[in-house]
C-alpha cells in the first residue's frame, strides 16, 4: 500500500475513530484491554485493515480506543464486589500500577513483535547499507515466533468464550510486521517495497521466553505434532516443530482440549522479542563464453583426492574469482560443455562455459566492464588459459549448455604410439575411415568404474585420419560424438572398446598427448555478443 508521507498523526487518529465508529464491534475492546494485548494487536483482532493507522503507536491507539470500552453493567459491578478494583488498591499499589502502566507492558498475543516493530530497523537497515546491493527496490519475507500463532489460536478462544460473536477477518500478523519495519525502511534506504523484486530479504524474530509455547501440542495424540530431536553437521536440531506443522495441529486439536493443556488467555510475557538473522539473497546473473588451455598441468575445476591437490591450477580458480570479485557475488558455478582431463589441451575457438553469479550484489555489468574482465583474466596467466567472447548472458542461454550434451560434436589431435613401427599400411587402415562415419561400442572405462555404472555406450566416430610420424608415431585426428572416450578408443580399454584404433591397426597403441582442437557448439548465442 502506498505511504502518504504528509498525512499527520492527528489525521491518522481520525481515521481510527471513524473506523470505530462506523463499524461497532460491542465488548471486543473491553476484551482486549482486559488481556495485556498492545493497541496494534488491538487493530489486528477488530479487522482495522486501513494499515497507515498502524503507525500510531500503542500507547497512542489504546488511548483513543479506551473511549470505546463498554462502561460496567449492574452485573458486572456485582462481579467485581461492587467496587472497581483500583478502589480496593492501597496508594502504593496505585502509584505502582501506573509505573507499570508507565513502561507498557509487553503484548501478550504477539509477544511485542509488531508493538516493538520498529525496533528492529535499524539493524535492517545497517545490515542492506553494509551489504550495497545495487537496486531500486526490495521484497521482504518475515518469520515471527511460532509462540505467536499459539497465542493467537488462545485469543480466539478467548473471545469465543466471553462473546456470542467477534470480529473474524483479523489482520494477519506477518503483514503489519512486515509492513510496520518496510516503511522506515524506505525512508531511510530510498528503496522501495516491491514484491516482485529480485532483491530478497528473510527477517527472522525470536522470543526465547515462550519458544516452548506450542511444545504442549506435542503431548496431544490428536494433534498429529511429532518434535524429535536429531543430529546434524555435528548438532543436535529439534525437528518437526516449522510454523506449519504447528498451524496444522491447531486445526486439529478442539479448543477445550486446547483450554485444557494450554493458556486461555495467554500468559503475560516479561521480555521483548529479538532479531535472529537478517538473511538477503539476489537472483542469480550469468557469463560465459569459451576458454582456451594451452598447457597440460591444469585441470578443469580444483581436483584433489582428500586433501592432496592433483592438479595446483584450474580453469575455473583462474577465470571465476575475477568475475566473482566484479559482481561481488557470494559463491560462483563454472559449467562447461563437457571437460577435458588435465593433460589434455583445449585449443581451436575454446570450449564454451558459462558461470552462475550467485547472490550478486551488482546484478549488471556494462558490456564494456565486461570486456575489461576479459582482458584482465587474459593477462593472469595468459601462457596457460585464456577465454574469448566473454558476454552477459539470459537465464535461458545457459540451457545451450546442457541441451548440447548429445547433439554436439568434437574434433581431436591424439599423438599415438604403437608396439610396432608405424607403416603405410596402418595408415592405410586408418584413413579408411576418413570422412567416413562408424560405431563404437564402449563399456564404462575401467579407469571410472569405482564412480559410474557399468554399460555399453554407442557412440559415433565421424571421421578418422593418421599421419606418420617417424618409428612408433603416429597422429590421428577425430570427429566424433559427444561423450566418446578418446582414450579408451585409441587403447581399446582390454577389449571392453570394440572397435577401437589398437583393432584397426591390428597392434597395440596408447595415447601420449591428446588435444581438443574444436567443440562444434554456438555459445555464447550471436544476440548476447556485443
Amino acid at each position: 500500500m502506498a505511504k502518504h508521507e504528509a498525512e499527520s498523526l492527528e489525521n491518522v487518529a481520525k481515521k481510527l475513530k471513524q473506523d470505530m465508529d462506523t463499524d461497532q464491534k460491542p465488548g471486543c475492546v473491553d476484551v482486549l484491554f482486559g488481556v495485556d494485548c498492545c493497541g496494534r494487536c488491538m487493530l489486528r483482532f477488530l479487522g482495522v485493515r486501513d494499515f497507515e493507522i498502524y503507525e500510531l503507536s500503542s500507547k497512542e491507539i489504546k488511548e483513543i480506543l479506551t473511549s470505546y470500552r463498554q462502561a460496567p453493567t449492574a452485573a458486572t459491578a456485582a462481579e467485581e464486589g461492587e467496587t472497581s478494583i483500583e478502589s480496593r488498591m492501597d496508594q502504593d499499589a496505585k502509584e505502582e500500577k501506573e509505573e507499570k502502566e508507565e513502561m507498557e507492558v509487553i503484548c501478550t498475543a504477539c509477544v511485542g513483535t509488531v508493538q516493538f516493530a520498529e525496533a528492529f530497523v535499524q539493524e535492517i537497515v545497517e545490515r542492506m547499507q553494509k551489504e550495497a546491493y545495487v537496486t531500486k527496490t526490495f521484497n521482504m519475507n518475515v518469520t515471527l515466533p511460532t509462540s505467536t500463532l499459539i497465542r493467537n489460536h488462545a485469543m480466539a478462544i478467548y473471545w469465543n468464550q466471553k462473546l456470542s460473536s467477534y470480529p473474524t477477518a483479523q489482520v494477519d500478523i506477518k503483514e503489519i510486521f512486515k509492513l510496520l519495519i518496510s516503511w522506515p525502511i524506505e525512508r531511510q534506504t530510498g528503496l522501495t517495497l516491491d514484491f516482485g523484486s529480485e532483491l530478497r530479504m528473510q527477517v527472522a524474530i525470536k522470543h526465547e521466553e515462550t519458544k516452548e509455547d506450542h511444545v504442549f501440542l506435542s503431548k496431544m495424540k490428536e494433534s498429529g505434532l511429532i518434535i524429535k530431536t536429531k543430529r546434524e553437521n555435528r548438532k543436535m536440531i529439534v525437528v518437526g516443530d516449522g510454523r506449519h506443522h504447528v498451524v496444522k495441529a491447531l486445526t486439529l486439536v478442539k479448543d477445550h482440549r486446547f483450554i485444557s493443556c494450554g493458556h486461555v488467555p495467554p500468559t503475560p510475557v516479561s521480555s521483548r522479542p529479538q532479531l535472529d538473522s537478517i538473511e538477503m539473497m539476489r537472483e542469480s546473473v550469468f557469463v560465459g563464453g569459451r576458454y582456451l588451455k594451452y598447457t597440460r598441468d591444469v585441470s578443469q575445476t580444483p581436483w584433489s583426492i582428500g586433501t592432496t591437490m592433483l592438479a595446483e591450477l584450474s580453469v575455473s580458480g583462474i577465470v571465476c574469482e575475477t568475475l566473482k570479485n566484479a559482481f561481488r557475488a557470494d559463491e560462483f558455478k563454472f559449467v562447461t560443455a563437457g571437460r577435458e582431463d588435465a593433460n589434455v589441451r583445449m585449443l581451436g575457438n575454446g570450449r564454451p562455459f558459462y558461470v552462475e553469479m550467485m547472490n550478486p550484489r551488482i546484478p549488471v555489468l556494462p558490456s564494456e566492464t565486461i570486456k575489461q574482465l576479459e582482458g584482465e583474466i587474459n593477462t593472469i596467466m595468459p601462457d596457460k588459459v585464456q577465454i574469448r567472447h566473454l558476454a552477459a548472458l539470459r537465464p535461458e542461454d545457459t540451457k545451450v549448455i546442457k541441451d548440447g550434451e548429445e547433439t554436439k560434436t568434437k574434433s581431436y589431435s591424439a599423438l599415438c604410439w604403437t608396439s610396432k613401427p608405424v607403416t603405410q599400411a596402418m595408415i592405410d587402415a586408418v584413413n579408411e575411415y576418413t570422412g567416413k562415419a562408424f560405431y563404437v561400442e564402449q563399456q564404462t572405462p575401467i579407469r571410472v568404474l569405482q564412480r559410474r555404472a557399468q554399460m555399453i555406450r554407442k557412440k559415433e566416430i565421424h571421421s578418422l585420419k593418421a599421419f606418420p610420424l617417424e618409428g612408433h608415431f603416429m597422429v590421428v585426428h577425430l570427429h566424433t560424438e559427444a561423450g566418446t572416450y578418446i582414450k579408451e578408443f585409441v587403447h581399446g580399454d582390454l577389449g571392453r572398446n570394440q572397435p577401437s584404433l589398437a583393432s584397426i591397426i591390428d597392434c597395440e597403441a596408447d595415447i601420449m598427448e591428446l588435444d581438443v582442437l574444436e567443440v562444434d557448439l554456438e555459445f555464447p548465442p550471436p544476440e548476447c555478443l556485443p
